[in-house]
């Protein structure tokens, strides 16, 4: 479908998990500088990028001769390496993009512009990769508020027009990831709004959010790598109200009354080398094992605490079965409770993470996410119980490590 100025509009639904939390990519109409954004997110992010593999599709390149093409190649790649350590980190990009609005929310009092909802994303192609754009300020630009009798108006316009939209939006690239977590990948552009308005078919604004620039935006130009979660020593964070930094006599008690009786494992030499025991509640009973007949409960809690050579807690592991419950619930509940997200992934496991980093070892997937506080929702399932076509069980996993204390161990 042909929108105003020419801009084409293609919507890719890809399910992070069990088609349950939509990352949905709304191609851009134009107007964006793709390898300017790419390379000004590098250069933030400190993402390493392969000129050589980068150029090899170049027009230059691949019009060159074959024996001029080692030479173009490696010119091409030297160009384009000036032109990364030449970019601005202020700069401030615009963007197009067919969009489309909402239907009325009765018990909200507002529509919502599409793009600014947790999940959605503007694909950005460069150097033969897909880079995903989303903004640390999308949620100020979604709700579009009226009261009803003004709201009736509104959409019966909106019905005239197909409901769509062209977003008109002028950013500021500011780092990796996505803060709300709903977006995953390798090359995920955190970028913040600096002012935006929704356009119909005949280039008049419908709609113009006011949006405030927050300190993100020029902190982390200066630092981009930095997590974005709690600036709060991890030894102030819970998990599920359980802390790490007391004495294991101190939580043993806690677990005791919670959950029933802990016991005392020794350590072990696939362990951390700070880790010298733990206190273990239904070891490994939240697990669906391969084969079995029965599957953990819902309802049904694991926990695992690390303890240092003092008998401290170090790190905390809590796991706990659910009914089948959507992705999308576990992302909003966790991001309510610890903030914006600084890593995300989905392979298998979805997993968010807040907080300073932590060792690799020290991190329950070590495929990450590597941050004091991570939680993991997967399927708990086996063939046999999906071959049953019955939603699965849910199994949530949530991780405490106490990031200063594992800092000072070494390895």
């Amino acid at each position: 479908m042909t929108r105003p100025n020419g801009y084409v509009a293609r919507l890719s639904a890809a399910a992070l998990f069990f088609a349950t939390l939509p990352a949905v990519g709304l191609a851009q109409g134009g107007g964006l500088d793709d390898r300017a954004v790419a390379l000004t997110w590098h250069k933030l992010s400190g993402e390493p990028l392969d000129f050589r593999a980068a150029t090899e599709r170049s027009d230059a390149v691949t019009h060159a001769s074959n024996f001029d093409r080692p030479d173009v190649l490696k010119a091409e790649a030297a160009r384009l390496e000036h032109d990364l350590a030449a970019m601005d980190p202020a700069r401030e990009f615009v963007v197009r993009v067919s969009d489309n609005i909402s239907k009325y929310d009765h018990d909200r009092g507002e529509f919502s512009v599409m793009l600014f909802k947790p999940g959605f994303f503007i694909e950005v192609p460069a150097f033969e990769q897909q880079y995903r754009l989303v903004f640390a300020n999308a949620e100020q630009a979604r709700a579009i508020k009226m009261a009803k009798d003004e709201a009736r108006v509104f959409d019966a316009k909106l019905n005239a027009s197909g409901r769509a939209v062209v977003d008109e939006i002028h950013f500021r690239v500011t780092g990796s990831g996505d803060p709300s977590g709903a977006v995953t990948g390798q090359h995920v552009i955190r970028a913040e709004i600096t002012s935006a308005q929704m356009l119909d078919r005949a280039g008049a604004v419908v709609f113009a959010p006011k949006v405030l620039v927050s300190a993100e935006s020029s902190a982390n130009r200066a630092n981009a790598s930095a997590p974005t979660g709690p600036s709060v020593p991890s030894a102030l964070l819970d998990v599920a109200g359980l802390r790490v930094g007391i004495k294991a006599k101190d939580l043993e008690g806690t677990l005791r009354r919670l959950f029933g009786p802990a016991t005392r494992q020794a350590s072990s030499k696939s362990w951390f080398p700070g880790f010298r025991a733990a206190l273990v509640v239904n070891d490994m009973k939240c697990i669906q094992m391969p084969g079995t007949a029965r599957a953990p409960a819902p309802g049904t809690v694991c926990v695992t605490a690390f303890l240092d050579g003092d008998d401290i807690v170090r790190s905390i592991r809590i796991e706990r079965v659910f009914p089948y419950v959507d992705a999308e619930v576990f992302r909003a509940t966790l991001v309510r409770r610890y903030g914006p997200v600084a890593e995300a992934k989905e392979s298998g496991t979805y997993a968010l993470g807040w907080g300073p980093p932590i060792d690799r070892s020290l991190a329950y997937d070590q495929s990450g996410p590597h941050t004091a506080v991570a939680a993991y929702y997967e399927a708990n399932d086996d063939f046999m119980t999906r071959g049953m076509n019955a939603l699965p069980h849910i199994r949530v996993v949530l991780q405490l490590v106490d990031a200063s204390w594992a800092a000072s161990q070494g390895k």
